[in-house]
């Protein structure tokens, strides 16, 4: 039976394939996939003042902050990343209810 999941990141995703691998014999393959995915950003949030005391109507200006933001901030880069596994259909309870708690979703069982 085979199994895939996603993960909001690698790391997470390692961690979840170590713990699948570690559950026995049931387990024959377990495969990870990176996914990287361009995200543009329409504009970078800056505050443009605070409340220095809310008893009173005092609106404080923040200082500039020209310089702060990268030139790359326009876009990034997401990575998230997906785990394969191959088990026997007797496992399949087991490796779904691992990759649950490790923070896996769109689980899917073929």
């Amino acid at each position: 039976m085979r199994i895939t999941a996603q993960f909001d990141s690698v790391d997470i995703a390692e961690f979840a394939a170590s713990a699948i691998r570690s559950l026995g014999e049931g387990v024959f393959d377990v495969s990870l996939t990176e996914r990287r995915k361009k995200v543009h950003r329409d504009g970078d949030f800056a505050p443009m003042g605070f409340f220095s005391n809310l008893n009173t109507s005092n609106f404080q200006p923040v200082a500039p902050l020209s310089g702060i933001v990268s030139a790359d901030s326009e876009s990034s880069e997401s990575i998230s990343a997906a785990v394969d596994i191959i088990c026997r259909p007797s496992e399949a309870k087991r490796v779904v209810s691992a990759l649950m708690n490790k923070g896996g979703h769109d689980i899917k069982a073929r």
